[in-house]
């Protein structure tokens, strides 16, 4: 009996160190639009906030899915808590479309004070939700962008590591 208790235990403990391993697998990493593509993020994911919004996300844009219009809301549900908080930073620099400089690239542009846009999510958001009313904010070179349409935030992109 004694070693029938022993194989028991070892399988329940072989169970507790698979089971996380194959949540983890198939929580596959999200793909980012690859800077100085043309088309449209795929979503992959999707975070409902506090306040009812849902945000789509492609692992580098999160953005408000009503405001961009998405037909079909990925299936991936994702935790809200970080872009809730991103969505709240403080700010120290903000800037519009006709205020971001163009890498040599193409792939880039960047802001006044320095940080790198991809140009597949500027020209992406330009397109979607024209140039007049979006803003960009940044706390600094290691936070994310906050995304504004006539002053409210709707999104949050990463900048890119230079």
């Amino acid at each position: 009996m004694r070693h029938i208790t022993r194989r028991a235990a070892l399988a329940v403990a072989m169970a507790v160190m698979i089971v996380p391993a194959l949540v983890a697998q198939r929580q596959q990493p999200m793909t980012p639009a690859t800077p100085g593509t043309v088309a449209d993020p795929t979503w992959q994911g999707r975070a409902k906030l506090s306040d009812g919004r849902v945000l789509v996300t492609d692992g580098a844009l999160a953005i408000d899915a009503a405001v961009v219009k998405v037909a079909k809301l990925p299936e991936r549900e994702l935790p809200s808590k970080v872009l809730e908080d991103y969505l709240k930073l403080p700010h120290k620099d903000e800037c519009g479309f006709n205020e971001l400089t163009a890498a040599v690239s193409g792939r880039t542009y960047l802001t006044p004070s320095g940080l790198a846009l991809s140009s597949a999510y500027v020209s992406y958001l330009r397109r979607t939700l024209g140039a007049g009313r979006v803003r960009f904010r940044s706390g600094g070179a290691l936070e994310p962008i906050i995304v504004l349409v006539g002053g409210k935030a709707v999104g949050v992109l990463m900048p890119v590591k230079q």
